[in-house]
């Protein structure tokens, strides 16, 4: 009976240099974004015994293309992994009211609200987000027949869909901590009499 982990990756270092309260104009967002698709992880973040212990009985790993994926799983003592743009995370909109002035966890939720509605500017459009993320569930069903418990180091929305899309694909959450935040763990088993 296989297993699988989706692991939100630690706190990015863009988190000590930015608050969610930071005032930023649309035309701040871009930047925003490419820094925190850049950045690595902050030196702040702490890892769970629990945590180690997902990561002791994990046997194949994967990460996302993104740095502070990739950082997470070597934070982890974890040095050889797949890595798959498939689990990047999903951009945010930019180029929208570039004068407008708003704190960040405002414009997340607004970018993130249309984003959702239809308006992809200069992100991709959340109809391929969602077909990409059931190519990633592919990738894990395939490779599941020859692992015991497969560890994918990813990001807060690209783990929420594709839990969502193995629920969809008859597996079953059996442990979750952290909800959405950093180092958040969902894992997932297929039952066996599902094959």
């Amino acid at each position: 009976m296989g297993k699988v982990s989706l692991i939100r990756h630690g706190k990015p270092e863009i988190h000590d240099n930015y608050s969610m309260f930071s005032i930023l104009s649309g035309d701040d967002i871009e930047n925003f974004r490419v820094s925190y698709d850049t950045c690595g992880l902050s030196p702040s973040n702490s890892i769970t015994p629990e945590l180690n212990k997902i990561i002791l009985d994990g046997d194949l790993f994967i990460s996302s293309g993104l740095r502070r994926s990739m950082e997470s799983l070597r934070l982890l003592g974890v040095d050889t992994f797949e890595s798959d743009e498939l689990f990047k995370e999903a951009e945010i909109p930019c180029g929208i009211g570039k004068r407008l002035k708003l704190p960040l966890f405002l414009w997340a939720i607004i970018l993130r609200i249309i984003w959702r509605f239809g308006l992809s500017t200069n992100a991709e459009p959340f109809k391929s987000f969602k077909i990409r993320i059931k190519k990633a569930a592919d990738v894990i069903e395939k490779k599941e027949n020859s692992s015991k418990h497969i560890v994918v180091m990813a990001h807060g929305f690209v783990n929420n869909l594709l839990g969502k899309e193995l629920l969809r694909r008859k597996w079953r959450s059996i442990y979750r901590m952290g909800g959405n935040s950093f180092w958040s763990v969902t894992t997932f088993e297929m039952n066996s009499e599902q094959k």
